[in-house]
């Protein structure tokens, strides 16, 4: 038996919590115009969505604190805080990161919110600032990536070069992907291998990108896919 851990990566959006965490705390608290506008935005540019979001919540006299109420009504996907619990106590074998678009503060909260924080090694995320004004805190996301040419990828942040940096200096027995999205295929394409997995959520945009664009052949990777934490526990449970 191999003496090396084996790499557990999560995304964030639509695998850890169920829903996308932009969308769901912009249908909270802004107006159907405006929610509509950030899906529009996001189709583009992510750092314009983002912000576009927080200078409307601003624009509302909505707080941090509010922002962290609305944060803590995201539901986590079916059965993960029992894939959690069940990580927690065989966390010897693995090393946890976390791969996401998403936004440090967001993220952190979240995980922090739920007791799952302590888990992640390593969080590979997009950056966001915390700034004073009129001594109210607001979130700003700078344009701080730098262009990636990946046509796999969302523009600000491409998984696959991430998780290529990433993986320059250490070595796993296998890695393991819990993921959902289409971008999500990059990096299972490009640095899985025979023997590692991939956990593409049922019925969303891993899977249907695959089938669409044909795509299967092009992973030397296990894939496996899931419906509930439970569907994870269980393929976990055979390595």
């Amino acid at each position: 038996m191999s003496s090396k851990k084996i790499l557990l990566i999560f995304d964030f959006d639509e695998t850890i919590v169920d829903q996308d965490s932009i969308y769901e705390q912009a249908r909270m608290t802004l107006s159907e115009e405006d929610y509509k506008k950030i899906i529009e935005l996001d189709k583009f540019d992510y750092y314009d969505a983002f912000n576009y979001f927080f200078k409307k919540e601003k624009e509302q006299g909505l707080t941090l604190k509010d922002i962290n109420s609305n944060l803590e009504k995201l539901s986590l996907s079916p059965k993960i805080p029992e894939l959690f619990d069940f990580i927690r106590k065989t966390k010897s074998k693995y090393d946890l990161l976390l791969l996401s678009g998403d936004i440090d503060y967001v993220i952190k909260y979240v995980l922090q919110h739920h007791n799952f924080l302590d888990l992640f090694s390593y969080i590979i995320c997009n950056k966001a600032l915390l700034q004073d004004e009129n001594k109210e805190r607001s979130i700003y996301v700078p344009r701080d990536q730098f262009p990636h040419n990946c046509d796999l990828c969302i523009s600000s942040q491409c998984k696959g070069l991430e998780l290529e940096k990433f993986l320059k200096d250490k070595n796993y027995d296998k890695i393991l992907f819990v993921c959902d999205g289409g971008n999500d295929f990059c990096p299972a394409k490009k640095l899985m291998k025979k023997g590692d997995i991939v956990f593409p959520r049922d019925g969303h945009r891993f899977l249907k990108r695959i089938e669409i664009e044909n795509l299967k052949d092009e992973l030397k990777c296990e894939i496996s896919t899931w419906k509930t934490g439970e569907d994870i526990i269980n393929r976990l449970k055979e390595i």
